[in-house]
């Protein structure tokens, strides 16, 4: 029993030197990281991103306590991140030649003309999937998206982070792609438009009828992973609590909660930002928000989204 602590404390010591040299590579890199649960991909830290670091010294002294696993931050560090993840339990995309996020870029791509996966930093999760990891453009604000883009496609941006290499999710690590440069290239201008144009949502006084979006809503509980839906059914409820809400009092209260739960679901890579955004301005409408004032739900959903994507949250974690 003894030998077994013995290596157990050698194997921690081990992972921690690890991950502690990964998390100063991309700090050398120009790359802000922040520590994830042990062995889990949940932040350790609140306000994740705006306290990611690349000081080597808080590194030191935060992956010198423990091996956490290592959060890159999108935002801070100036990238765009592709998840091509691979289907769980009863997530089909309806084409036999789209099996994985990594057949449905290559399908993106050959339908796009002049398009180019372009090599990048690649990384190689446990689960078989890849994040393509891309500077993000100058001048051009780029979002976090979930399975809008395609099949088993997500991206992650600012408000957004990925796993780092050397982390590890039950047992197994992230790697770097064989054969993959070390360093993230240019975002190719055909993905940028492709990530900034999908489901954008419409402009104020062209939304569409609130029935549809509703119609919209219950469709996305019925597709994806069961924790898509359940995310997706969270925002659902939300909008229906705020739809409902004619008295006066109370309704802004309600939409900034709203939307603190719904970024809670964005940063966690289950909703897609703009469509969130979507359904909780056309809920606030219908409510009578903002027709005084028409920047009143915009205000408000903004605050109440920004403090929700510094506190990611997925199925079985408290609200």
């Amino acid at each position: 029993m003894p030998h077994r602590r013995e290596n157990n404390t050698a194997a921690t010591w081990a992972l921690r030197a690890t991950l502690l040299a990964s998390a100063l590579r991309y700090a050398e890199r120009g790359m802000y990281v922040h520590p994830l649960l042990v062995g889990a991909k949940e932040p350790r830290w609140l306000r994740w991103e705006e306290r990611a670091t690349r000081d080597p010294e808080l590194i030191e002294q935060t992956w010198g306590r423990a091996p956490f696993n290592i959060g890159i931050a999108c935002g801070p560090s100036g990238l765009v991140a592709l998840d091509l993840d691979v289907p769980h339990q009863g997530e089909v995309s309806g084409s036999p030649e789209i099996v994985d996020g990594m057949t449905m870029l290559d399908s993106l791509a050959a339908r796009t003309p002049g398009a180019r996966i372009t090599p990048t930093l690649t990384v190689r999760t446990p689960s078989g999937g890849r994040h393509l990891v891309y500077r993000a453009p100058t001048g051009t604000p780029v979002r976090n998206t979930a399975r809008t883009i395609g099949f088993c496609l997500d991206t992650r941006a600012s408000g957004g982070y990925v796993v780092g290499i050397g982390s590890q999710v039950d047992g197994a690590p992230y790697v770097l792609e064989p054969g993959s440069p070390t360093t993230p290239a240019v975002l190719p201008e055909w993905l940028l438009t492709l990530i900034t144009t999908t489901s954008t949502p419409p402009k104020a006084g062209g939304a569409p009828r609130r029935a549809d979006a509703v119609a919209r809503l219950r469709e996305m509980t019925r597709q994806g992973t069961r924790e898509h839906r359940w995310a997706a059914g969270i925002l659902q409820s939300e909008c229906d609590d705020l739809e409902a809400m004619k008295e006066v009092g109370g309704r802004n209260t309600r939409l900034n909660l709203a939307a603190f739960r719904a970024g809670q679901l964005v940063a966690a890579g289950l909703l897609d930002q703009a469509v969130a955004e979507d359904h909780l301005t056309q809920a606030a409408q219908a409510a009578g928000l903002g027709i005084d004032t028409p920047r009143e739900i915009e205000k408000t959903l903004r605050s109440g989204m920004t403090a929700g994507l510094a506190r990611p949250r997925r199925m079985g974690g408290a609200a």
